[in-house]
């Protein structure tokens, strides 16, 4: 008698198909193509890489852009074109406090210089009526 050949339960075996394009992109980079089928940040969206660069930033200062993590997110999130719009964002954002900026410098009493100038008053208004209090007492 044969024994029977049986499978663990739970690794059953099931047949992957694989696309003319999966298959082409295999042939031209293999290990490009194992990233992108089995790498968790491949499949990661935009937020989620810079969030993680951020991490990483964070955690090892200046030295975090020689990580391999580092450089794999900056890699995938060139090839998705996402710095372009994020330095379009930026510039937009810039250009949006800059104008802030302007208007709030345009305001008489912005800043420091409106304590400054409250106080000015203060003593302004102060030494008038006092000028006047010695004019009308003499």
């Amino acid at each position: 008698m044969q024994p029977e050949q049986r499978q663990p339960r739970g690794k059953e075996k099931s047949k992957r198909y694989f696309t003319a394009s999966e298959v082409a992109a295999f042939e031209y980079c293999p290990l490009a193509w194992w990233y992108e089928q089995y790498e968790p940040a491949a499949q990661a969206d935009t937020e989620e890489l810079f969030a993680r660069m951020v991490e990483l930033e964070h955690e090892h200062g200046p030295q975090a852009t020689a990580l391999p993590e580092y450089q794999l997110h900056e890699r995938l999130l060139l090839r998705r074109g996402a710095f372009d719009t994020g330095q379009e964002q930026h510039r937009e954002h810039a250009e949006a406090l800059e104008d802030v900026y302007d208007e709030a410098r345009a305001l008489p009493f912005a800043g420091c210089s409106r304590r400054l100038t409250l106080v000015a008053i203060v003593l302004l208004i102060s030494a008038i009526a006092l000028i006047a209090a010695a004019v009308f007492l003499r």
